[in-house]
């Protein structure tokens, strides 16, 4: 690991962006990127967003602020499509960047992107996202991963940022120590996720995420039937879509808990806040491959204790006992146990916000995280010359 007291670039300094997935789509690295993009134009950099136009969505239509897209090699729109290198290395080259940041580096136009950066002579930084099942396998994934394409490209880098120690461990166990690596958190918009409305007057516990078998949401349910042995007037909302959806259902009408679990669909961005503040809990039961941890980060600035499951970077963002409780993943009951806890215990939830709230603008606040980027971009670029 690097520790760095470098000096942030000059201001007016381009910055170019690159991932595989279109801005306006849904995810966290699309999140990340359009928030990263956003402070650093407010700290008065210049970015642009270089990507292939997988899942282009209606969250926003960044062409105008500088958005390019790179066509891929054949005529498909599909993630294993690599893009057309010579397309993205003139793309890049035109731009005229004084860094290259690299998102997610399990795909091939932000690893390909490294390689031209490479050749370019240009500064270049990756951010690892995500982690894989056994991450923090270090031999087994120096095994593993000769059949990723990861393993040839990403020394192309000359620094990864991991958002977790879990994400770093997982480069750790796929590059070693080939290129510099750094722990910087996700950070969160602390005026947006803050304290602000009234608890609901119902013990609340909230569920944000995509219905799929990782985020756990079925685990929930099972627990939440114990949940309602305890507490008869608990609710639990859910929202998100997913493939898990009917499988969600039918678990609420097997345990006859039509009346205590409400559905919410695809939570807009703009509700989530209000959601956050006023339940009394937010559980994030991810059984799997949580690198990070967003929702629980979003729940710890607006003043809400959460109940996470013990892996990945939960383990980092959630601190047990402090600001929420960690239960075993996969555990319907230690996770009914836990929420139990804290909707039963008023003096504990409220020392939990109070920690939560605090901790998050000590580490978390984006305008405290991206100062430590710009230390990385101005380290690299002070290398260069």
């Amino acid at each position: 690991m690097e520790d760095l007291d470098s000096d942030p670039p000059p201001r007016g300094s381009r910055i170019v962006m690159v991932m595989d997935f279109h801005p306006s789509s849904v995810g966290g690295v699309q999140s990340h990127v359009r928030d990263l993009t956003r402070l650093l134009q407010d700290f008065g950099y210049d970015v642009v967003i270089v990507s292939r136009a997988l899942g282009k969505g209606d969250v926003k239509d960044l062409e105008a602020e500088g958005h390019y897209i790179v066509k891929p090699l054949f005529p498909l729109e599909i993630i294993f499509v690599p893009p057309d290198p010579s397309d993205l290395r003139r793309e890049i080259e035109s731009l005229k960047p004084d860094v290259v940041h690299s998102h997610h580096i399990y795909t091939l136009t932000s690893l390909l992107a490294l390689k031209a950066a490479r050749d370019l002579g240009l500064p270049r930084i990756a951010t690892n996202h995500s982690i894989f099942l056994a991450y923090d396998k270090v031999a087994l994934w120096r095994i593993a991963s000769i059949v990723l394409p990861t393993r040839y490209l990403l020394p192309n880098a000359q620094a990864v940022i991991s958002v977790s120690t879990a994400a770093d461990k997982m480069v750790e166990g796929i590059v070693g120590d080939s290129v510099d690596r750094y722990i910087i958190p996700n950070g969160v918009d602390v005026e947006r996720f803050k304290p602000s409305t009234p608890k609901a007057d119902y013990p609340l516990v909230l569920f944000l995420g995509r219905l799929v078998w990782r985020k756990g949401a079925h685990v929930l349910v099972r627990a939440f039937r114990h949940v309602v042995d305890e507490i008869r007037d608990a609710k639990l909302y859910i929202g998100g879509k997913g493939e898990f959806e009917p499988i969600i259902k039918l678990l609420i009408a097997r345990y006859g808990l039509e009346n205590n679990v409400k559905m919410l669909g695809v939570v807009p961005e703009s509700e989530k806040p209000s959601l956050y503040s006023s339940a009394w809990v937010t559980a994030v039961p991810s059984i799997v491959n949580e690198s990070f941890g967003i929702v629980a980060l979003e729940s710890l600035s607006s003043g809400t204790p959460v109940v996470a499951s013990r892996q990945g970077g939960l383990k980092d963002v959630v601190k047990h006992g402090k600001t929420g409780l960690l239960v075993k993943p996969g555990s319907s009951k230690e996770l009914a146990k836990a929420l139990i806890t804290l909707l039963q215990d008023s003096g504990l939830r409220k020392r939990m916000s109070e920690e939560a709230r605090k901790i998050v603008l000590e580490r978390y606040d984006w305008r405290k995280v991206v100062p430590q980027i710009l230390k990385v971009y101005g380290h690299y670029m002070e290398a260069r010359g």
